[in-house]
């Protein structure tokens, strides 16, 4: 044992130099092969990992089922096969030195369809039963193929518990990803991704900070094409993630793309035609007029002042410009897909290259009423203010697999993705197109500056889109992995890859274009150049050892190097001649330059022991540096237990044939957060200092820095069992874990005696808890030749409370507050306590509604629970496919800012305009508007929904037909409806609108979520 120990390190300080010397001496090697079969079918069946039990040989069969293990050792084996939809098999073998051994499979279908292994932050392929923390994977190929999926959101939206997905609800925006719940006061709360071995940038709010739009935003997860994603594993906490290292605190995401398998060539091709429509009820807009004839004379009047006769109100008006075909600025979107897929290859190398165009247009559009304008003032329309919301992307993908040797593989991995982007102004932007399509007075004929609104508020969307703003993004994901085996018991993985990412902004006002506000008319134009380069080094070797018969131990130490560059250059010139378009020949320019530098160095060491293939028990450590980290802290250290018991197969266990087996597990791991790259450096500025009087150059003190500055760091305890019956029919598996991130990174303020331009700066100060319970049932719940339902549901709670925000009081106030012992980002405010009409005039004043004096807690801004339910039928013998997806989410608060700006600084609500509002309605207007507490409290609504998110049908001809008349080997068509339909008690247009990246839901003049229409033809030659 001492003596494999020793190589196993020797093997890891000089594998560059064994490896060409090692190679040649190993081509006399004994072989295993076999064809693996489907046990009712007799067919062939592909992605079979055989492995040999003990050692790190195995190999992936074919199309046709068949495998070759070479380079396998001698004696008595054990060979074991799994697959996702198949049960596990095992046989035993003997293998004579030199020769060729046969062994073939069959296997059963598993009625519930789970992944039998899991990827470790290795690379190393394990068994799921072997580990003890909770992994949820799900197959993103066939998702994509049978279900209304257009980007990277939709694949995890409602597929995992504990797994929040918010997206933008503009083309091409980005959307808030949370795993277990938020953790941090001042860092991100975003999960980090991985995507075939290699780090890969994932920045949410993606665009230059120069560039205004009202708040939406792309994420450059949203540049991953779903088409060529085969796999995705969520890794949700610090139990699991520790050999992630630093930043790993919020949970991973693993991507794994498609690859070749040996076999004929095969041609794949995707079409998909798409419409988006806007099916929600928007608000009306009013208006009650006092002393006039025509709205523009009037004075407009607030239901309590009629009501206490200070306003004599003449009229009422009421507009919904949404309802007007002649006015609503929402149309009809489509979106478009054309793609290519080719695989195939031998034993030896097997290739994947695949390419797709995208193309979608948003249902923003200008109104028919500003065409008119424009066509008769001979104002040429360009395509991007009709169509202000457009992406287009093209997508390259190229994998090879190659075996050098019998003992070594490489593994090429190559990914292009091209794309323009362009952004409509909305959301929170007084030139934005809710903010003047939901903020107008209730009539349609006002006008500004001479021009007709009909029913907006100032601008009209022909001035608001005139506004251009581009993201042109070229992005390079690719990574080399080469594997080395030795040994039949010690093999090596290295890995080095890189995501470079080119991305440039720009926006441009035209002289004479825009919404007249300020200088814009005079025109402006930014262009903002980026450079994102993440670079990933990993190294690893693994040694499996079999001691005994019962015990086995599999051991790997690793490094890990990833560097995280950003730099670009901003530019800006504004009062542009007539129709030019470029900074330089602005009257005024401004320039500027960034750049950022993060580098993290990591090692690990892992060993996973088993015991008679029923206990297993793995423990590591890892430990980083970062060049985040204060100058005082060198290194931190997380380590990581857990362990499985499949105690079903113990002797004496009751043999219960309702019970096909049980496993209980637990996991205890740590992991962390880097602080962000320079809040730990001391900063000084050029200035000038008084000395006798006479200002003198100098160099200030800017930032006091902070050498201590340490990771947040996040320990997750995680406790579950998996209970699998009526011959895994039905499966059942529940985790609780609880996670506590102490050093919190807080803004502490410093003293102005120090002497800094800052008034704070970043120090290890707080700590908050999270903790839930996760629940999955799936079940096939009838399975017969006319009929089979399959059905999934999910049921997940959280619960978030700050545990210390350190020595200093933390300042409270605002509507979002963060108080010891309450949810991070929770809600606060004066309530409403009770409302009466006391004279029965259907008019609340400010004396019929009670505010409480006292500011309260009001709820939490995460959800607290969620449920999934997914659906599957097949009928005519499994050619004719149904799906549902229903998303449920309860117990939180979503802050209705559309309808408080509309109540308080537009005064078209219903609550202070309407005669006929509820007294609800009234009562949360009187409070904003008259009480003096001005609490918007009400507006603060406890939220629970539920929504059909996806709906499909997918209809699988018999492969004797497509061959017969399309020449297809395999083909599928499917119909697909997302978002279809919301129920809720959210008095909003929509409870997840939100044009934000950030911690808390934003639904403040935001598009709401809009539903997809999807007709896709799979075809396979």
């Amino acid at each position: 044992m001492r003596r494999r120990l020793r190589l196993l390190a020797l093997f890891m300080a000089c594998a560059p130099l064994v490896l060409p010397r090692l190679a040649p001496a190993q081509s006399a090697s004994t072989t295993i092969t076999g064809r693996v079969t489907d046990a009712v079918a007799g067919v062939g069946i592909a992605n079979v990992q055989v492995t040999v039990v003990g050692t790190n040989v195995g190999a992936v069969t074919g199309d046709d089922g068949r495998y070759a293990i070479r380079a396998a050792p001698s004696g008595n084996l054990t060979l074991r096969a799994v697959r996702i939809g198949y049960a596990e098999a095992k046989q035993s073998v003997v293998v004579a030195a030199g020769a060729v051994t046969t062994a073939d499979f069959a296997l059963r279908v598993a009625p519930v369809n789970l992944s039998p292994v899991v990827t470790t932050a290795a690379g190393v392929t394990t068994r799921r039963e072997e580990v003890g923390h909770t992994d949820y994977s799900f197959d993103a190929a066939k998702m994509v193929a049978t279900s209304p999926v257009a980007n990277m959101t939709d694949l995890l939206t409602a597929r995992a518990p504990s797994v929040q997905v918010l997206n933008s609800t503009t083309t091409g925006g980005g959307a808030r990803v949370r795993i277990r719940g938020t953790s941090s006061l001042s860092l991100n709360n975003e999960p980090i991704y991985i995507i075939d071995g290699v780090r890969m940038t994932s920045n949410v709010s993606s665009i230059d900070a120069n560039i205004f739009t009202g708040g939406t935003a792309p994420s450059r997860t949203g540049d991953l094409n779903p088409d060529e994603i085969e796999s995705i594993e969520v890794v949700p906490g610090p139990s699991a993630s520790t050999l992630y290292g630093t930043d790993a605190a919020n949970g991973v995401i693993v991507i794994t793309t498609k690859r070749g398998r040996a076999g004929r060539t095969q041609f794949n091709t995707h079409l998909e035609r798409g419409l988006i429509h806007d099916y929600h009820d928007y608000p009306t807009a009013y208006s009650i007029a006092r002393n006039g004839t025509t709205p523009r004379a009037t004075r407009l009047c607030t239901l309590p002042q009629v009501s206490a006769g200070t306003c004599t109100a003449d009229s009422l008006f009421s507009f919904n410009l949404f309802k007007d075909k002649s006015t609503t600025p929402l149309g009809t979107g489509d979106r478009s897909l054309y793609g290519l897929q080719l695989q195939g290859g031998t034993d030896a190398v097997r290739f994947f290259t695949s390419g797709d165009y995208e193309q979608e247009t948003g249902i923003q559009k200008i109104p028919d009423f500003d065409i008119a304008r424009a066509r008769s003032t001979g104002v040429a329309l360009r395509d991007a203010w009709q169509h202000p919301s457009q992406l287009q992307k093209i997508s390259l993908r190229g994998n090879l697999d190659a075996a050098l040797t019998p003992r070594a593989d490489l593994a090429v991995n190559t990914g292009f993705i091209r794309s323009t982007l362009l952004i409509p102004q909305s959301d929170n932007n007084a030139a934005g197109l809710f903010s003047n399509a939901l903020g107008g007075p209730g009539y349609s004929d006002g006008v500004n500056g001479g021009i007709p609104l009909h029913g907006f508020r100032a601008f009209t969307p022909l001035e608001m889109f005139q506004a251009e703003t581009y993201q042109y993004i070229n992005r390079f994901i690719g990574n080399a992995t080469a594997h080395y085996r030795p040994f039949t018991w010690l093999s090596g993985t290295a890995v080095l890859g890189a995501d470079v990412t080119n991305r440039n902004d720009t926006q441009l006002c035209r002289r004479n274009t825009c919404a007249n506000s300020g200088t814009r008319r005079l025109g402006f134009k930014s262009d903002n150049r980026a450079w994102f380069y993440t670079y990933t080094a990993n190294g690893s070797a693994t040694a499996s050892f079999q001691p005994t018969q019962s015990l086995g131990s599999k051991a790997t130490v690793g490094v890990q190097y990833v560097n995280s560059i950003i730099n670009g250059n901003e530019t800006f010139a504004s009062q542009l001649p007539v129709g030019s378009t470029s900074v330089g020949s602005g009257a005024v320019q401004s320039a500027g330059e960034f750049t950022s530098i993060s580098r993290t160095l990591g090692a690990f060491v892992e060993d996973a022991l088993s015991w008679q293939d029923r206990i297993y028990l793995t423990a590591a450590i890892r430990t980083d540096q970062n060049s985040a980290f204060g100058t005082n802290f060198q290194h931190v250290i997380y380590p990581k237990v857990n362990g499985a018991w499949v105690i079903s197969r113990e002797r004496f266990f009751p043999q219960i044939s309702a019970i096909s087996s049980l496993r209980l597990r637990g996991a205890v791991g740590a992991s962390g957060q880097q602080p962000r790259p320079t809040d730990a450096l001391r900063y000084f500025t050029a200035g000038t200092f008084s000395v006798d009087q006479s200002d003198q150059p100098a160099v200030l003190l800017s930032t006091l820095g902070n050498a201590n500055l340490r990771p947040e760091r996040a320990t997750e305890s995680e406790a579950g069992l998996e209970l699998s019956m009526f011959q895994d029919r039905i499966s059942y598996e529940g985790t609780y874990y609880n996670k506590l991130s102490r050093d919190a990174l807080i803004a502490e303020v410093i003293p102005g005696s120090l002497g800094t331009g800052a008034t704070t700066r970043f120090s290890n100060l707080g700590a908050i808890k999270n903790l839930g319970f996760e629940h999955v049932l799936r079940a096939v719940v009838l399975d017969r030749d006319y009929l089979r339902w399959d059905f999934t549901g999910t049921y997940n709670t959280l619960a978030n409370r700050i545990v210390s925000l350190g020595p200093v009081p933390f300042p409270p106030g605002g509507i979002i507050q963060q108080r010891v012992g309450y949810p991070l980002n929770s809600y606060w405010g004066q309530k409403i306590l009770g409302y009466k009409d006391a004279n029965g005039d259907g008019i609340l004043t400010v004396d019929e509604v009670t505010v409480d004096p006292a500011t309260t807690f009001l709820g939490s801004s995460q959800p607290t629970r969620e449920s999934v339910i997914n659906n599957s039928f097949e009928v005519l013998d499994h050619m004719l496919r149904l799906n549902t997806l229903v998303d449920m989410k309860g117990g939180y608060i979503v802050r209705n800012g559309t309808e408080r700006i509309r109540c308080q600084n537009r005064v078209n609500c219903t609550g202070v305009a309407n005669p006929h509002a509820s007294l609800r309605e009234q009562a949360r207007a009187v409070a904003l508007i008259n009480n003096p507490a001005r609490t918007s409290a009400g507006y603060n609504e406890k939220v629970h929904f539920t929504r059909l998110r996806e709906l499909s049908l997918t209809f699988l001809p018999r492969k004797t037909w497509t061959q017969r008349y399309l020449h297809s080997d395999n083909s599928s068509l499917t119909l697909g409806i997302r978002n279809v339909h919301v129920w809720t008690n959210y008095t909003g247009i929509d409870p997840e609108s939100n044009y934000g990246q950030d911690d808390v839901q934003n639904d403040f003049q935001t598009l709401p979520p809009p539903t997809y229409f999807t007709l896709r033809l799979n075809l396979g030659f």
